[in-house]
């Protein structure tokens, strides 16, 4: 039988119509928003009497009262924002960057870069030289920095600059936007999916007359890796201009300084020659992170000693602090003398000791490096897990106890590697850079370490050091824009903890030289078992972030959509958990009304859909939102309800969501009434009665303003009077 022809008898004529459709059987809600967005007409809610309330129209003759919602700001404040967040489906989008802001930012425009600046305007130096400007570089040299300042400096106040966000599987020309008054950047730097083909700079060509007819520009950083010479006709609305070196790092990391109004420690910087002969052979991406380092060694002085260094105006020679020169000398070193000689081949030196370390040791510095400052059990049990690691594979690396006996004490040896020992037993490791440089040096030098140093660094235990683990793991995997690595973790092979895992993949996807890269990972990782739930994770946090864009938040979404809809219950349930945090505000709303709708449209039986349902009966509210007329028109709540209450798997989630809805409305008799009015047509059906009856079960202890007993209402309303006696309602005997 189907549902056409329910088990309960049919409703005596004088019981109202739900409010979920008018007199004429249609739904009265206002038409979706969204959809009429992607088409250019007017934003939701214009035209509407009174912004006030949203007030569900009641329905002829005997229908209840109207549904009002008490918070129709929640919705209308946004609608802007939600609209942006569904529209033009198959476009490139990104966030609109503040001009001024971009013209505060630091730049250092010298040597080729002078040059390159000047290729890419017009004779005039007025405007870019032509409507589409591709910049060839390298990677980490800062072109993309190079390009958004000359749209910053040479295009018109009332453009727009859009940064967008190349979320294709291949350059398409028919994926780029053309507004008038606008300038877009876009990184084309994933070998998998940004190579550059003849027909693309065709197409090309043909777009870049639509941009001059309105008034836009479009420039496109290729990294270098990734350009064939390709011949580009000079009529033609493109120019090409090569970045062939970086900016010269002691300038970019100076312009850096006095950015972050911190241009006293430029005198320490060239102070000491061992950081200028670091800086001389940094990129522009590295050079920036010096200064950044610079600045945090002054503010780690200032906290450690307890002193003021203000270093808002230029210091004289004769006022640097020794303390601090040795700090910063440190924090921007790279150390390579230094560690040539720690790691390399044991030679005797003067008084018998080895310059160079033993293993034992090396594993030891290791673990300070990634540690940084430790109980000392903690610093050796890290340091013996690493030793494990690599001799797991029967090189013969493990001491024996009588030989780790025979040597050097902890201490001693913790002295040796650069570290000090508390009175508490407390290893003091306060040289980050140091640190890092460590961990660059052994992962460039010994790629056979590599593997090991990420099953030890995955592995770690104790959460204090999650923060300092990731930091080292970024550093590596994400050195050379390469995500091979990051793909390894995801393996079997590797005993990973997941919370380190999921904040790596937040810094992943977020870094702009390898995140598209990163989020192909994500996408494979979502169907499968293993990783689905962490994919979750990282998405979730990324959709919290505040700074989040409007791509990385529809690439968050496919890719938990994927883990929902992968069939791991598992899955399902942590992707639920991330939908009702979006439930909690209007872009997240939207976002879920979108997989709703999706799921309703291929008639998928369980998964995102569902899921995004589910979150949606969670919108904050003292009326139900699902109830009330912000629902998008081609949005059908009443089959949706009926699909989650016939599916035995989403049942209790939806009668737990129900029963929340009724007990919170148990204070008012009217609000009450309105809310089981609604919900009555959606319990009559065969397929759900026994979702009915266990609704109506879950409803046993609440009373309605204390006289009405719910479940005896419910009941009374939907069984026939004539069949009560044959069917009971099983009372919970608490």
């Amino acid at each position: 039988m189907s549902d056409d022809h329910p088990l309960f008898p049919p409703r005596p004529a004088d019981e109202p119509e739900s409010p979920l459709k008018g007199a004429d059987g249609t739904t009265p809600w206002p038409p979706d928003p969204s959809s009429s967005a992607a088409e250019g007409t007017d934003a939701a809610g214009s035209g509407r009497a009174d912004p006030a309330a949203f007030v569900l129209p009641s329905v002829a003759d005997t229908g209840p009262a109207p549904i009002t919602v008490n918070r129709p700001e929640f919705f209308v404040n946004h609608a802007d924002k939600i609209i942006n967040e569904t529209r033009k489906q198959g476009i490139l989008e990104g966030p609109t960057l503040p001009r001024h802001r971009i013209k505060q930012e630091p730049i250092v425009r010298e040597g080729q870069w002078a040059e390159t600046w000047l290729q890419a305007l017009d004779p005039a130096g007025l405007h870019p030289r032509k409507h589409v400007l591709i910049i060839v570089a390298p990677r980490s040299y800062g072109s993309t920095t190079l390009a958004l300042h000359l749209l910053a400096r040479h295009t018109d106040e009332d453009t727009d600059i859009v940064k967008l966000d190349a979320d294709w599987k291949r350059p398409k020309v028919g994926w780029l936007p053309a507004e008038e008054r606008h300038a877009y950047q876009v990184d084309l730097k994933d070998p998998d999916h940004d190579r550059v083909s003849a027909d693309f700079l065709t197409m090309l060509e043909e777009h870049a007359a639509l941009l001059e007819k309105l008034g836009s520009y479009l420039v496109l950083n290729v990294a270098k890796d990734l350009w064939t010479d390709h011949y580009i006709p000079v009529q033609s609305g493109i120019h090409v201009v090569h970045l062939n070196e970086p900016p010269p790092a002691q300038s970019v990391v100076e312009a850096r300084l006095r950015a972050r109004k911190a241009p006293g420690l430029i005198a320490y910087l060239r102070s000491v020659d061992k950081v200028k002969a670091s800086l001389s052979r940094l990129d522009a991406v590295e050079a920036v992170r010096m200064a950044d380092s610079a600045v945090l060694a002054w503010r780690e002085h200032e906290r450690l000693t307890d002193s003021s260094l203000p270093m808002d105006v230029p210091s004289s020679w004769s006022a640097l602090d020794a303390g601090l020169v040795e700090r910063i000398t440190s924090a921007l070193s790279d150390w390579r003398d230094k560690l040539d000689i720690l790691f390399g081949e044991t030679v005797s030196a003067h008084g018998g000791k080895d310059t160079s370390l033993p293993l034992e040791d090396r594993c030891l510095l290791l673990a300070l490096a990634v540690h940084q400052s430790a109980p000392m059990p903690v610093v050796a049990k890290a340091a013996r897990d690493l030793q494990h690691i690599i001799g797991a594979g029967g090189n013969g690396f493990a001491s024996t106890t009588s030989a780790a006996f025979a040597g050097r004490g902890l201490r001693r040896r913790v002295v040796d590697a650069g570290a000090g020992v508390g009175s508490q037993d407390e290893v003091v490791f306060e040289q980050p850079g140091y640190g890092r440089a460590v961990l660059t040096y052994v992962w460039d030098n010994y790629e056979v370490m590599r593997e090991p140093m990420l099953k030890w660094l995955m592995s770690g235990e104790g959460s204090e050091a999650n923060e300092h683990v990731v930091d080292a793991i970024a550093a590596l995997i994400l050195r050379h824009g390469n995500v091979d690595h990051l793909a390894q973790l995801g393996t079997q092979a590797f005993p990973v903890k997941e919370e380190l895992l999921s904040a790596l993949l937040v810094q992943a996807v977020q870094d702009e030289h390898i995140g598209r890269q990163a989020w192909g990972i994500l996408y494979g990782w979502a169907s499968g078992k293993e990783r689905a739930a962490t994919v979750v994770t990282a998405c979730r946090q990324v959709l919290a972030s505040p700074d989040v864009t409007s791509s990385q938040a529809r690439m968050a979404m496919v890719r938990l959509r994927r883990a929902a809809n992968s069939g791991h219950e598992s899955a399902w349930s942590e992707a639920l958990k991330a939908f009702v945090e979006q439930a909690q505000h209007p872009a997240g709303v939207a976002r879920l009304i979108a997989e709703v709708r999706a799921w309703q449209q291929s008639g998928r039986s369980r998964g995102a859909g569902t899921a995004a349902f589910l979150a949606l009966m969670s919108v904050p509210g003292t009326t139900p939102w699902l109830l009330s007329d912000a629902v998008p028109s081609d949005l059908d709540v009443k089959r949706a309800l009926q699909d989650l209450l016939g599916d035995f798997t989403t049942a209790p989630d939806a009668i737990n969501r129900l029963t929340a809805w009724i007990r919170q409305s148990a204070t008012d008799p009217g609000h009450y009434a309105r809310i089981r009015d609604s919900l009555l047509p959606v319990l009559r059906g065969q397929k759900i009665f026994k979702a009915s009856v266990s609704l109506m079960q879950a409803l046993e202890h609440v009373s309605v303003d204390g006289e009405t007993n719910a479940a005896n209402d419910f009941w009374d309303r939907l069984v026939d009077p004539r069949v009560r006696s044959v069917i009971q309602l099983d009372r919970d005997p608490a």
